[in-house]
């Protein structure tokens, strides 16, 4: 370690120290595992995490039975100010670890009467309408558990300030009416952030509140929350700020205002968090308040939608799983902004816990070091029977090529589908498939695992006791990731993302060239001193294709997609490929109207030319319609 690391190394245990909180005892813990334990055990994986990942603060709270045992902070909230971490006052971003309040305000109205979780959603709903997917209508159950069958929202998900943030109702009326639902209810599961900020809007609409006001009354008050916010107080010295490790320096990154506050806005203390999962873990009991009964939290937990009979699957705002030793997981994930956050809960050990980093992308793989961490002190506890390996299986059935493109089926953003395709090769291995392939939980890098067969299409990795089930939906294979997404057999060739990125590479490789030729071609007739020297229809036509080409991918593909274009590239620079395509063809009536007999040769060869150039604008613009490039779209 050279000095200047061992300084950060130094100075992140300094702040440690700092932030660190002693914790009471724990009055009679459902598991025998100290303070001291953890702190020895976070101290040693975060630390090196931290370094490691270039991660400048963490915050870590475990709770056990009804108390919190340990809370730490480690490392800066504010690397400029030199502020650190401490979970006791330290606000911080959970993003979708939001949902898990959601879907608790959803559960707190059922009990009470006020709403049905199979009742169509659109029954209350006043502002705008939910489309149904061939008739059939969207519950709240679908919603909870990511089965409503929704398109992938991209589009203006957050603003810039909040100043230009919309409400949920305004970016629902406005995602409902370019992005109907793609598949029928409750027979796929697709984490969905427009599904959760939809059952936030209906909590709205039975309260007769903002969803911040009912959340604060419900349940920010009876679990001593203050500081839990939906709106982000960029000007409080406390609110945590985060960070991307670039060329050796931590940049910050700007906070966004998300549009749907169900799925993901939520700011708080670490420590208060933690009143959160010590009511889930005690029947929705904290400090002698209740905000909700026993059966509620219950049913939260229930596996509720799953993959797969022998697959945990998902309860109402909470993901499911096992421990190696057979115990019961409930988790959620949070990344919003660069703050990667995890909740773990154990219920049969009423054992909590809650990581959160203010690091883009290596901060998720710091938190799952964290709650493994944790869990290993866990004692042994008596296992589930293992599934059984399946004697004889055809895994030869399951060979093909699998194709992942996370991107919306209507309206903007069309295109990720094969700019940002990832493929995915199943093959025999023996008695084992191996997947190679980027996958979505992973480090980013190519990799290749090892399934072992269990039953009826369902696999589990040999490492990591991951799940996958592959299997056949209207004749087309699938591969499931369980609590992830499904991904798709590799479409026919002219269907591949390669494919379709290779025609949009060749547009433009062919635009470039005709703009070279036109403009030597012109710079040669002018050194020539050539009485005819312009620069034609066919070099303006490859400039407008050009100049829309590098906006479209430097800016159109940015994520600015994500807080919505401006009106100047959505209706104006959206419309230059139309522009060109109307110069093509009014050339071609041009050379056809002129005619000159003493040069009919090189008037054909100027049909011919201008005919062909029409062609290819209007073929390049009707791959741009088809994927929703334009400023009018396909779908």
């Amino acid at each position: 370690m050279n000095l200047k690391k061992a300084v950060m190394a130094l100075l992140v245990l300094w702040t440690c120290t700092l932030s660190w909180i002693p914790a009471a005892k724990a009055a009679a813990p459902e598991v025998s595992i100290t303070p001291a334990q953890l702190e020895q055990t976070i101290d040693s994986v975060v630390l090196n995490g931290m370094e490691t990942a270039h991660i400048p603060g963490t915050a870590v709270v475990v709770t056990i039975g009804d108390e919190i045992i340990f809370s730490k902070g480690y490392g800066y909230a504010d690397v400029e100010r030199q502020i650190p971490v401490n979970p006791q006052q330290t606000i911080m971003r959970i993003g979708s670890l939001t949902k898990t309040l959601t879907a608790t305000a959803v559960m707190q109205l059922k009990e009470r009467g006020k709403l049905a979780l199979d009742q169509d959603v659109g029954t209350y709903l006043t502002a705008f309408k939910v489309p149904s997917y061939r008739n059939q209508p969207i519950t709240l159950q679908h919603l909870l558990t990511h089965t409503a069958g929704l398109d992938e929202a991209i589009y203006e998900l957050a603003a810039a300030s909040e100043s230009r943030a919309m409400s949920a109702d305004q970016y629902l009326r406005r995602y409902f009416a370019m992005q109907p639902p793609i598949r029928e209810p409750g027979t796929e599961f697709a984490y969905s952030n427009a599904g959760l900020g939809l059952a936030g809007v209906v909590v709205e609409q039975i309260a007769g509140s903002t969803l911040s006001d009912y959340m604060s009354h419900n349940l920010f008050e009876p679990l001593d929350m203050p500081s839990a916010t939906f709106s982000v107080r960029e000007n409080d010295p406390n609110m945590a700020k985060s960070y991307v490790y670039h060329d050796g320096n931590y940049v910050q990154i700007p906070y966004s205002y998300l549009n749907l506050p169900g799925s993901g806005v939520l700011s708080v203390v670490p420590n208060e968090w933690a009143h959160f999962m010590l009511a889930q873990l005690n029947g929705g009991l904290y400090a002698g308040q209740r905000i909700t009964a026993d059966a509620t939290i219950e049913e939260m937990h229930a596996r509720q939608f799953s993959e797969h009979p022998d697959v945990e699957g998902v309860g109402y705002g909470f993901f499911r799983d096992r421990l190696p030793n057979g115990m019961l997981i409930l988790w959620h994930l949070g990344n919003v902004d660069g703050f990667s956050a995890k909740m773990q809960l154990i219920p049969a050990q009423k054992l909590g816990i809650f990581v959160i980093s203010n690091a883009t992308a290596s901060g998720t793989q710091l938190t799952d070091l964290v709650t493994d961490a944790i869990t290993g002190l866990l004692p042994a506890a008596q296992t589930q029977p293992a599934a059984e390996i399946a004697a004889s299986v055809n895994l030869e059935q399951y060979v093909r090529n699998y194709t992942l493109g996370l991107s919306p089926r209507h309206g903007w953003g069309k295109w990720f589908k094969w700019l940002g395709g990832r493929n995915f090769e199943v093959r025999s291995a023996g008695d084992i498939l191996e997947i190679t392939g980027v996958f979505p939980d992973g480090s980013g890098m190519e990799q290749t695992r090892g399934y072992l067969p269990l039953n009826s299409g369902l696999f589990k990795n040999r490492e990591n006791g991951e799940y996958i089930r592959l299997h056949q939906q209207e004749g087309k294979w699938k591969m499931t990731f369980t609590h992830g997404v499904t991904i798709n057999e590799q479409p026919p060739f002219l269907q591949r993302p390669s494919t379709l990125m290779t025609v949009y590479a060749g547009f433009a490789l062919l635009w470039f060239a005709l703009f070279v030729i036109g403009l030597a071609r012109y710079v040669l007739r002018l050194f020539m001193r050539k009485q005819s020297n312009k620069l034609g229809s066919i070099f303006l036509v490859a400039s407008i294709y050009i100049v829309y080409t590098v906006g479209q991918l430097l800016y159109g593909n940015s994520e600015i997609i994500t807080r919505g274009y401006p009106a100047w590239y959505a209706w104006g620079f959206s419309s230059l490929p139309f522009l060109a395509a109307a110069i093509a063809i009014y050339a071609v009536i041009r050379s056809f109207r002129s005619c000159d007999l003493s040069k009919m040769a090189n008037e054909r060869l100027h049909r011919y030319s201008h005919s062909l150039i029409a062609l290819m604008a209007l073929s390049h613009l009707y791959f741009l319609f088809y994927w929703n490039m334009l400023s009018i779209h396909y779908s």
